[in-house]
C-alpha cells in the first residue's frame, strides 16, 4: 500500500513540476512571441501611414481646394443658411469660393487624386552663375527673358545675359505611377488597416496657430492600438498601453504643427530603397 501511495505521489509531483516549467516557459515565451508580432504589425502599419501622409503632402501641393465661407455656395447651387439666436433663419447670397491648397480629411477624394492626379515635375538645364546673381538675375527674371524669346523668335538679350542655354522645362506625371507604384496593395485599400482588426483610419483636418501668430494647415491619420493588436494577448496590450502611454499610432496631428511627423520608434520605418 505504501509503496502504491509513493508512485502515486511521485506521479503528482512529477506532473506538478512538468506544469510548473510550462508555465514559466510559456510566461517566457508568451510576452516575446507578442513582441514579435506586435512590431511586424506595427511596421506594417507605419508604411501604410507614410504612404497616406506622401499621398496628402502631394494633393496640398498640387490639388486648389474650394474653401466655403457662411455666405458662399458650394458649385452655386445650394444657398447656405445661418441660424441667429436659436431660430431665425437667414438665407445669404451666392458668393463664388476662394480656393486654397490644402490637406483633405476625405479618403474618396485621396483614393482617386492617387488614381487619377498629376504632379509637375520641372526638368531644369542650366544654372545662374555668381555672376549673374550678383548682377541681380533671378530665376523668375531669367525664365521670362527665355520664354520671351521662344516667343518672338530673338534671342538676343538671352545671349547677352548668358541664358541661351537655361530651361525650366515643366511636365505632368501620374501620381500613382511615380509616388506610388511600389504599393503592395490596391490603391483603394490605403484607408483601411492591414493587420488585426480591418477597420478605415481616421482621418481629419484642421488649422492651428503657431507661437508667432502663423495659421498652418496641419492633418491627422491613425489607428488605434486596440485594432491594430486585435488577436494577440489581451493583458500585454493593456499593458504595452499602460507602458506607452498612447492609443493609437499617428501621423500628423490636429493641435499642433509638427511636420507631419509620426509618434513611432524610427527603427518601424523601413529602410530607404537605393
Amino acid at each position: 500500500m505504501e509503496k502504491v501511495i509513493r508512485i502515486v505521489v511521485s506521479v503528482l509531483l512529477l506532473g506538478l513540476v512538468a506544469f510548473l516549467t510550462y508555465k514559466i516557459v510559456d510566461g517566457i515565451k508568451t510576452p516575446i512571441e507578442y513582441e514579435e508580432q506586435r512590431i511586424a504589425r506595427f511596421k506594417t502599419t507605419v508604411e501604410q501611414l507614410i504612404a497616406i501622409r506622401t499621398a496628402e503632402v502631394a494633393f496640398k501641393e498640387n490639388v486648389l481646394s474650394p474653401v466655403y465661407t457662411k455666405d458662399s455656395v458650394k458649385g452655386g447651387k445650394k444657398v447656405v443658411k445661418e441660424i441667429l439666436n436659436g431660430k431665425d433663419t437667414v438665407y445669404l447670397k451666392s458668393k463664388v469660393p476662394a480656393y486654397e491648397h490644402l490637406y483633405t480629411p476625405s479618403f474618396d477624394e485621396l483614393i482617386n487624386f492617387i488614381n487619377t492626379g498629376t504632379l509637375k515635375v520641372v526638368r531644369a538645364i542650366g544654372t545662374l552663375t555668381d555672376e549673374q546673381l550678383k548682377a541681380g538675375m533671378t530665376e523668375k527674371k531669367a525664365l521670362a527673358i527665355v520664354e520671351k524669346a521662344k516667343k518672338t523668335g530673338d534671342w538676343k538679350e538671352a545671349e547677352e545675359n548668358g541664358l541661351k542655354n537655361f530651361r525650366r522645362d515643366t511636365t505632368l506625371v501620374s501620381v500613382k505611377d511615380s509616388l506610388f507604384k511600389h504599393l503592395e496593395y490596391p490603391v483603394e485599400e490605403i484607408r483601411y488597416t492591414r493587420v488585426g482588426r480591418k477597420v478605415e483610419y481616421k482621418l481629419d483636418t484642421a488649422t492651428v496657430m503657431t507661437g508667432s501668430g502663423v495659421a498652418v494647415k496641419v492633418f491627422q491619420c491613425y489607428a488605434l492600438y486596440d485594432d491594430l493588436l486585435d488577436g494577440l494577448n489581451r493583458q500585454l496590450t493593456v499593458n504595452y498601453k499602460d507602458k506607452i502611454k498612447d492609443s493609437c499610432l499617428r501621423v500628423g496631428k490636429l493641435d499642433e504643427a509638427n511636420n507631419n511627423a509620426g509618434n513611432w520608434d524610427a527603427t518601424l520605418e523601413k529602410k530607404k530603397q537605393e
